[in-house]
C-alpha cells in the first residue's frame, strides 16, 4: 500500500508532463509566428488586423490672405511656401526641401529664410505684406508658373506637377542670393513683382553661379548639363582660364562668354569642374569657392590649398578630362 501511494506521484508526474509539454508547443507556436510578424514587417497583421486612420498632409492645407488673395500656405522655421492650391505649395515643398539640404550640404552652415509665392498669372505684393518680410528678414520671391504645359506634345496627363513646374531652379539661385545677402550683412530682398530668373550675382564668376544652381536645384541637372559638355569637349576652354577668372564687373558681361553659346558652354565646364572637385575634396569645397570669391580671390586659392587635385596646369587639366570622359562617356 505504501509502495503504491509512493508510487502514485510519479504516475501522476507522467500524465502531467504530457500536458506541459503540449503546453510548451503552442508557447513556442506563438513565438514563432510573432518572430515570423516582425520578420515579414508585420504584412500578415497589417492586412487583416490593422487599419490605419488615414490623415490629410498638412503640407498646403492652411490658407491665409496674402496681397488681397487667398493662398494656401506652408511654414517651417527655414522656409514659407504660399500657393493657389495645395498641390502648387506641395509640390514646390519638395523642391525647396531637397535645396535646403543640398545646401548645408555644400555650403556647411544653416541655410537662410526665404519665402516663396508661387503663382499662375503676375502678381504683386502689397506694401505691408512687403515689410511684413522685410522686417522678419525673409528674401522673398514670386514665381510665375508656366502656363498650359499639360497641352504641350509630350506632356502626358499623369507628368508629376513638378516636372511641369521645375520651381527648383530658380529657389537654387535665389537661396544662393540670399546666402549672399547674409554674407555681406544686408537686408535681405523683397521682390514684390517676379523678374527673370536669369541674373548675374556680381561677386562671382557666371560658370561658379551656374555650378550651384546645377547643385541645388533639380537633381537631374548635373547630368543633362554633362550630357552637353561630353560632346563638346574639344570646344572648352582650358580649366586654367576658369581657375583665374574673376567676376566680371558690375553690369558687364563676361568676355569669355559673350556669346549665349559661348556661354553655356562655359557654364557646362565650370559645373563640371565643381562636380570634380566636390568629388575629389569633398562637398564643402562649393562653399570655399564662395568664400575665395566674396574675398577678392579666385577659384585658384582653393586649388592650391587642395591636398587630392594636380597643382600643375597641364596635369591637372588631363586628370580633369579623363574624369570627365570616365564619369559620363558614353
Amino acid at each position: 500500500m505504501i509502495a503504491q501511494k509512493l508510487q502514485r506521484p510519479r504516475g501522476d508526474a507522467r500524465t502531467a508532463s504530457p500536458r506541459r509539454s503540449s503546453a510548451r508547443r503552442r508557447a513556442a507556436a506563438i513565438a514563432a509566428l510573432c518572430c515570423l510578424t516582425v520578420a515579414l514587417d508585420g504584412c500578415f497583421l497589417r492586412k487583416y488586423v490593422y487599419r490605419p486612420v488615414l490623415v490629410a498632409n498638412a503640407i498646403g492645407d492652411s490658407t491665409t490672405t496674402l496681397a488681397a488673395t487667398r493662398l494656401h500656405v506652408y511654414r517651417t522655421d527655414e522656409y514659407e511656401i504660399y500657393g493657389p492650391s495645395a498641390v502648387s505649395v506641395g509640390t514646390a515643398e519638395r523642391q525647396v526641401d531637397r535645396a535646403y539640404r543640398e545646401f548645408v550640404k555644400h555650403f556647411g552652415v544653416q541655410a537662410p529664410p526665404m519665402a516663396i509665392v508661387v503663382v499662375d498669372s503676375e502678381f504683386a505684393i502689397s506694401p505691408s505684406d512687403a515689410g511684413s518680410f522685410a522686417k522678419r528678414r525673409i528674401h522673398t520671391f514670386v514665381y510665375v508658373r508656366p502656363h498650359n504645359l499639360r497641352d504641350i506634345e509630350g506632356v502626358t496627363p499623369d507628368t508629376p506637377e513638378d516636372e511641369i513646374w521645375p520651381v527648383s531652379g530658380r529657389v537654387a539661385r535665389e537661396l544662393f542670393s540670399a546666402y549672399i545677402e547674409q554674407r555681406r550683412n544686408v537686408p535681405p530682398e523683397v521682390e514684390s513683382h517676379s523678374h527673370p530668373g536669369d541674373y548675374h550675382l556680381d561677386p562671382f564668376p557666371s560658370w561658379y553661379v551656374d555650378a550651384v544652381v546645377a547643385l541645388l536645384g533639380d537633381p537631374g541637372t548635373p547630368d543633362r548639363i554633362m550630357d552637353f559638355l561630353r560632346d563638346r569637349l574639344s570646344d572648352v576652354a582650358p580649366v586654367a582660364t576658369l581657375l583665374d577668372m574673376h567676376p566680371p564687373n558690375p553690369g558687364v558681361a563676361d568676355t569669355i562668354a559673350a556669346s549665349r553659346e559661348r556661354r553655356a558652354l562655359i557654364g557646362a565646364e565650370g559645373v563640371a569642374l565643381t562636380l570634380f572637385l566636390a568629388e575629389r575634396e569633398g562637398p564643402r569645397v562649393v562653399g570655399r569657392l564662395a568664400d575665395a570669391f566674396l574675398t577678392g580671390g579666385t577659384a585658384r586659392d582653393v586649388v592650391s590649398q587642395s591636398h587630392h587635385v594636380p597643382q600643375n596646369d597641364r596635369d591637372f587639366e588631363r586628370v580633369w578630362r579623363n574624369w570627365v570622359r570616365e564619369e559620363y562617356g558614353r
